[in-house]
């Protein structure tokens, strides 16, 4: 395979960041809007959860399906397929008044959710020297800070003053703007002169799917919890919050392209432990209830991005050209159920009190989680040695 020019490369992988970008908006924004979307449906707001809930069931069910047949499709019209129906999905919700077809609307957009970014990450890494990949990786996760530091504001601005409709519509929008971009700028596929082996679902296969879903599990068990966490624990008041939060999306950003570079200069291991050291101090501050609530979620997201970029770009190394699909949808689907099982835990841990006690215990479990990242690097890499030597 002959690599692209590096121009090329970089707005192949801009067009991926946008498709995450429309793909993680596309999930992230019913949460927010589903607070003005509850009176027309004769719901209460706390149904919210159903929603998203059966997004997440449809994207877990479609990963690990996906992982049996997504070797043989065409990548680039599977991508661009799927952006057209997600993008009709969410226009035909504003189109309804039923709950239960909303709910059957998100289900079936957690479907085409869950096998999305696989095709789009697989055509990206295959296309990229292995020593840029890193980056390139960087730039596409780095959508999920651009979803909290635009996209978000802008679509609960358009809410505010337009309605909840006009926001979905622009969402779903943005998603259908996506298929001639991908059209113009994402290459095919070349063949590569004989069928791919399928990735079997092996031990190893799974353990290297997994690590995104170990690193993405801690900062899921705080993120539920995040304004209660700043308002109560820590003292942040409500006038400050935005503020705050874009804080944290921009430093999501910077840590997320910093660490993109840095690993073409340090192994993996290195930045394994340093990214998980600065998330650990940023729940010891938690914990101790420091007023410093803004260096806290600074040293929180960054610490998280840092984390799901290193772990992305030893994992992404697993898989051969021919499997990368398969592979990163078996992972999206995990890191969708280690994020159910995250949700869920919170208000178990939590209790109905959401006592400090129980704050703690949820810290110390994060903390825990956190602390075998560093660890399981070592033994993907050992592992790697073993099988590749």
């Amino acid at each position: 395979m002959s690599n692209p020019h590096p121009r090329q490369l970089r707005h192949m992988a801009l067009v991926i960041a946008l498709v995450q970008f429309a793909n993680a908006l596309e999930y992230m924004v019913f949460n927010p809007l589903f607070a003005f979307m509850a009176a027309d449906f004769a719901v209460p707001v706390s149904y919210s959860g159903y929603v998203s809930g059966l997004y997440t069931a449809g994207a877990v069910i479609s990963g690990f399906s996906a992982f049996y047949w997504l070797g043989w499709v065409n990548k680039k019209r599977f991508l661009m397929l799927n952006m057209g129906l997600l993008g009709t999905l969410t226009v035909m919700a504003t189109l309804t008044q039923s709950f239960g077809v909303l709910l059957i609307l998100r289900f079936l957009a957690g479907m085409i959710g869950g096998t999305t970014m696989g095709v789009a990450i697989g055509l990206l890494i295959n296309q990229t020297p292995p020593d840029m990949r890193g980056k390139m990786l960087a730039t596409v996760i780095a959508a999920f800070s651009m979803v909290s530091i635009a996209g978000m504001p802008l679509i609960l601005l358009i809410c505010t003053h337009f309605g909840w409709h006009l926001s979905l519509n622009a969402t779903g929008l943005l998603c259908l703007l996506a298929i001639p971009l991908v059209t113009l700028f994402v290459p095919a596929e070349t063949s590569i002169g004989y069928a791919p082996a399928p990735l079997t679902l092996s031990k190893n296969t799974l353990l290297f799917a997994s690590a995104n879903a170990l690193v993405q599990f801690s900062p899921m068990l705080i993120i539920p919890i995040l304004v209660p966490l700043l308002t109560r624990q820590m003292g942040l008041t409500l006038p400050l919050l935005p503020w705050v939060f874009l804080a944290g999306g921009i430093a999501g950003l910077l840590a997320t392209k910093i660490t993109g570079k840095l690993l073409v200069h340090f192994n993996s291991r290195q930045l394994s432990v340093s990214s998980t050291l600065i998330f650990l101090l940023s729940l010891g501050m938690a914990a101790s209830g420091s007023p410093l609530s803004g260096l806290f979620i600074v040293l929180f997201l960054a610490a998280s991005y840092s984390r799901l970029v290193v772990s992305s770009a030893v994992t992404i190394s697993y898989p051969s050209e021919g499997q990368r699909a398969q592979f990163v949808a078996l992972q999206t689907s995990l890191m969708h159920l280690a994020t159910t099982v995250a949700f869920f835990l919170v208000p178990l841990l939590l209790g109905e009190d959401g006592a400090a006690w129980h704050l703690d215990r949820l810290l110390i479990i994060a903390a825990v989680a956190a602390l075998l990242f560093p660890i399981f690097i070592v033994m993907l890499q050992r592992n790697q040695r073993i099988n590749h030597p």
